[in-house]
């Protein structure tokens, strides 16, 4: 792995079973219910992850076909939703893309992470590096969300415990 993006990647990791911590003995009503304020429910965050890892697989030139892409499909916001995928569904694509990810970043070439202009987000660098350290934060932020909302409907907080294959 390009030591530039170690910590990034630990960082993806570590969300990985952040996010399976958040959706740990919810019911598939608890993951599609929004809190009295609005905002997003936990299986549209998941679901939105998930699909945003896609989306930088397929920016860094390893996509990976989304099973969710049926229910996000022209979904601007959580209102355009028609059907939600099962919590199964959302964990079992969080974990495929999430170790197709891993792979990937485990193995990028050092030149592609300089390329320039490879993205728009709302950091400096333009870079397939800045996009990573971007998409990272996202993740994290999201994960934060769908933490908060997990305590509000009265569940556990999330915990920190890392997981392994064999428990997953």
């Amino acid at each position: 792995m390009d030591p530039r993006i170690t910590s990034v990647a630990a960082i993806f990791e570590l969300n990985t079973d952040l996010l399976l911590n958040c959706l740990d003995g919810l019911s598939q009503g608890d993951a599609q219910r929004r809190l009295d304020g609005g905002g997003n429910s936990i299986i549209f965050l998941a679901a939105h992850l998930a699909d945003t890892r896609h989306f930088l697989l397929g920016r860094l030139g390893h996509p990976l076909a989304n099973p969710l892409s049926r229910y996000l499909a022209d979904a601007q916001s959580i209102e355009d939703i028609g059907e939600w995928p099962t919590l199964d569904e959302v964990r079992r694509t969080w974990l495929a893309v999430s170790a197709r990810l891993s792979e990937v970043l485990d193995t990028l070439e050092s030149r592609a992470l300089e390329r320039t202009g490879a993205h728009r987000f709302p950091v400096g660098d333009s870079s397939p590096l800045g996009m990573l350290a971007f998409l990272a934060q996202h993740d994290s932020y999201h994960v934060g969300q769908a933490a908060f909302i997990r305590r509000q409907l009265g569940k556990p907080a999330m915990t920190y415990v890392r997981r392994t294959a064999a428990t997953v």
